[in-house]
């Protein structure tokens, strides 16, 4: 059974809130008024800097980008994932984006099937990750979120919003009654990030040896040496 939100739950619930450069921020809820603007910060920037969109060049491959999008707008669907905004009564820009949906062990499983080859690459190597733990057993829970893509707009960067978003994460789960959130994060800033934020490696897997299974992005190892499935326990 797919996991729906808490009719309980009203969106937008702002989960966490903190300054950045003189800034009062909130993360909350993404609205359906945001989905386009999240989509299109997502489009040009997470596909750009995320290290393996980057040196697979997937903004040359329309067809993969496509595959993408479609993945972000269909978990998008589940109203958990998650928006940084400045925090006024209309805010005017998105400064990040956290594409949000929870795993259950109900699910049913599902092979991954696509004809792109350079898709099948890109999140192939997310789904060995991924996969790489059985999240279920090692906690022992029924559900745990994780997520499809984090991106902070680039004047805001290098001020701490990835961590202040994955902190939201915690409030977040807390409501929904999860007790873990598990996320491969490719990059090796936004590990840095994330073990600040409390997470910590759950399986690394370096890309010279993801190049050898097939997986290879060229040139990744200038940005990022390993792709590490981490997690955190909500208290």
């Amino acid at each position: 059974m797919v996991y729906s939100r808490p009719s309980s739950l009203p969106v937008p619930t702002v989960w966490h809130r903190f300054t950045a450069r003189g800034v009062t921020l909130r993360v909350q809820d993404l609205t359906q008024q945001q989905v386009e603007p999240a989509v299109r910060l997502l489009l040009q920037h997470f596909t750009a800097d995320e290290p393996p969109c980057k040196y697979i060049e997937i903004n040359k491959h329309p067809g993969a980008v496509a595959e993408l999008e479609k993945l972000w707008r269909n978990t998008i669907k589940d109203q958990l994932s998650l928006v940084c905004v400045e925090d006024v009564d209309e805010p005017k820009e998105i400064v990040g984006v956290n594409v949000l949906t929870v795993c259950s062990r109900s699910d049913e499983e599902e092979e991954f099937k696509t004809e792109n080859r350079i898709w099948a690459k890109l999140f192939g190597a997310v789904e060995l990750v991924g996969k790489s733990v059985d999240i279920f057993a090692r906690f022992g829970v029924q559900r745990y979120l994780t997520a499809y893509g984090l991106v902070v707009a680039p004047p805001w960067r290098g001020c701490g919003i990835g961590g202040e978003i994955l902190r939201a994460r915690i409030p977040l789960c807390k409501a929904l009654g999860i007790k873990v959130t598990a996320t491969v994060f490719t990059a090796a800033a936004s590990q840095a990030v994330a073990k600040k934020a409390g997470f910590h490696d759950l399986f690394q897997i370096s890309y010279e040896e993801l190049a050898q299974r097939g997986f290879r992005f060229p040139g990744v190892e200038e940005n990022t040496k390993y792709s590490k499935l981490m997690a955190l326990e909500i208290i």
